[in-house]
């Protein structure tokens, strides 16, 4: 059985601001390898990462169709997948923030592909600003450390945020 090298998108990453990249391989012993990314190009970049090994079935069946619906995928080719990826985490590195502490081990299923190899462009930050979006599973330490990091870099009106449903420009923090 032969197999290229994969990789899929969420289909509104750059509308929603946020979203998975998903890169797999077949490997020698039948078993697929994937790098699964949840991407942040409004400004955190590589958010969280993981790698992980499956057969087909279960790669197919499972987890692909749990990350990427058939209707929010499209199809990337291998080489913009690495870009994206790579390009994603500069512009988060470029704000003072580190990816997921997963990344490079996600990245192994990258090995051999050549990002050079793409002439796509992404523009990452949300109407010229980095824009940070508290998640699901963000604590409230979390995006404070977010926030202090973004003043540090953009200023205080270098940037957006959206914490707990409410949109705000960066403002002082309190000196109480």
């Amino acid at each position: 059985m032969n197999r290229p090298t994969e990789a899929y998108v969420s289909a509104n990453l750059f509308e929603a601001g946020i979203g998975y990249v998903v890169v797999a391989r077949l490997r020698g012993n039948g078993e697929m390898e994937a790098g699964v990314f949840l991407l942040d190009v409004f400004c955190l970049g590589a958010k969280d990462a993981f790698y992980t090994r499956a057969s087909a079935a279960d790669y197919d069946g499972s987890l692909l169709a749990r990350l990427l619906p058939a209707d929010n995928r499209k199809p990337l080719d291998p080489p913009t997948a690495r870009k994206l990826i790579e390009d994603a985490a500069a512009y988060a590195h470029n704000l003072g923030l580190a990816p997921h502490p997963d990344y490079k081990m996600a990245c192994r299923v990258l090995g051999g592909i050549k990002s050079a190899d793409s002439a796509a462009t992404f523009t990452f930050g949300e109407k010229g600003k980095p824009l940070y979006v508290q998640g699901p599973n963000d604590s409230p330490a979390f995006c404070q450390r977010i926030l202090k990091q973004l003043r540090t870099r953009c200023g205080m009106d270098g940037f957006h945020y959206l914490i707990d449903g409410e949109e705000m420009e960066a403002e002082e923090p309190s000196q109480n």
